[in-house]
């Protein structure tokens, strides 16, 4: 099986992480992937449920979380391929996609 390749960048794997939501595909996790040479994906499934307001404001500390995890990532592998996996059928996920839309541009 030939590596896979993203634009200009190439896997070392060819390996994809399954994005496993509320809790499991995190930013350690997605890293060490990356690091490794396959495709990291961080889940943003409740990806916010750590973050001291989420009963109270559940999109607000997703939208937060989802760069805090993708920063752990790219500490674990700066140069590695990560993405994010979306369920666009929660309730509230357009918010979290357009807060990706600006984390790329």
């Amino acid at each position: 099986m030939e590596n896979l390749k993203i634009g200009e960048k190439i896997t070392k794997v060819p390996l994809i992480q399954g994005g496993m939501g509320v809790g499991i595909s995190l930013g350690r996790l997605a890293g060490s992937v990356a690091k490794a040479g396959g495709i990291g994906v961080i889940s943003t499934a409740q990806i916010g449920y750590r973050e001291p307001d989420f009963d109270k404001h559940p999109e607000e500390a997703n939208l937060r979380a989802i760069g805090k995890e993708m920063q752990k990532a790219r500490q674990i592998s700066e140069n590695g391929i990560i993405g994010y996996n979306i369920m666009t059928a929660l309730k509230g996920s357009y918010p979290v996609q357009d807060c990706l839309w600006t984390f790329r541009h």
